[in-house]
């Protein structure tokens, strides 16, 4: 679910909302309908500076994802699925020749 950026976002924007919308009603001790405002004022503000930071912090995960994704494909040897377990004794299916143990 928190997979996609577009939902983190929404998450800090709703979640933000809430909370500040509670701050603004208790702390600053303002009328609903101007502590809405004012919290979802500021959850924007929020969810921004999230979704700025996500965005600036995206081609180094790409990178990241990238580069573990490389190195496990080229440890494995070729044709090979990377964790599948190794068997030197076993036939091989596309051998015509016996071996010569």
């Amino acid at each position: 679910m928190f997979r996609y950026r577009r939902v983190r976002v929404l998450t800090v924007l709703l979640a933000g909302w809430v909370v500040l919308t509670a701050v603004e009603r208790w702390a600053e001790q303002a009328p609903w309908p101007d502590a809405v405002l004012g919290g979802l004022l500021w959850a924007c503000v929020v969810a921004g500076v999230w979704w700025f930071a996500e965005w600036t912090q995206s081609p180094l995960r790409t990178a990241r994802e990238y580069a573990a994704a490389r190195r496990t494909k080229d440890e494995a040897p070729h044709g090979r699925v990377p964790d599948a377990p190794v068997a030197p004794d076993a036939p091989r299916p596309d051998s015509s020749t016996p071996s010569r143990r």
